[in-house]
């Protein structure tokens, strides 16, 4: 792969297309570079930070509709506070079948239901889920720290101060989400992490 996009160089950024249209299949390029969700403060990296942000959200809005309306396999979505290119849901079971970047073992129902209950509850202890499953969920937290799923977020004010637990910007990355905000049902959601799992 080319070398990263956003990381300042010491030579000047080449002169960027101040036509939006001109700018999304550069956008385009960004995008499928970055492992990562880019926000515009990122793209505008690539240009120069005088670059208008009117235009790059008119670029992005061509090429979200280019991308989004035609017969393609992927969508560009707003995703984790950036933007990234995600497999389309009804392609996504092909590209589980041959994906070597992730052989880690599938969640199990325990880790999926415990994921639920954190995503749901946050800030959350490992007591109070424990309390809500009815079992003891610290091996199963531990997991899901270790796949960057759920973090520490702070400290609840109880005796002890244990400490609580929050889902983090890979989990909303993972599945597909905007925000936390954007959790659907606990049926829906229940699905979602069943599907994406792996």
């Amino acid at each position: 792969m080319a070398a990263d996009p956003i990381e300042a160089h010491d030579e000047p950024a080449p002169p960027a297309p101040v036509d939006a249209a001109a700018l999304a299949p550069i956008l385009e390029a960004l995008l499928f570079a970055s492992p990562e969700p880019l926000g515009t403060a990122a793209m505008k990296k690539a240009f120069g930070e005088e670059f208008p942000r009117d235009v790059l959200a008119e670029a992005l809005e061509i090429l979200k509709e280019q991308t989004n309306t035609e017969n393609r396999g992927i969508l560009l979505t707003e995703v984790a506070g950036g933007w990234q290119f995600l497999t389309r849901e009804d392609c996504f079971p092909y590209v589980r079948r041959i994906a070597r970047t992730q052989r880690e073992e599938k969640l199990t129902p325990a880790s999926i239901e415990t994921l639920a209950v954190v995503a749901y509850k946050q800030p959350v202890t490992r007591a109070e889920v424990d309390a809500i499953r009815g079992v003891a969920s610290g091996p199963l937290v531990r997991s899901l720290m270790d796949r960057g799923l759920v973090k520490v977020t702070g400290r609840a004010e109880l005796p002890g101060a244990p400490f609580q637990y929050g889902t983090t910007r890979q989990f909303l990355k993972h599945f597909g989400l905007k925000s936390s905000r954007d959790l659907p049902g606990p049926k829906e959601l229940g699905k979602l992490l069943g599907e994406r799992a792996g």
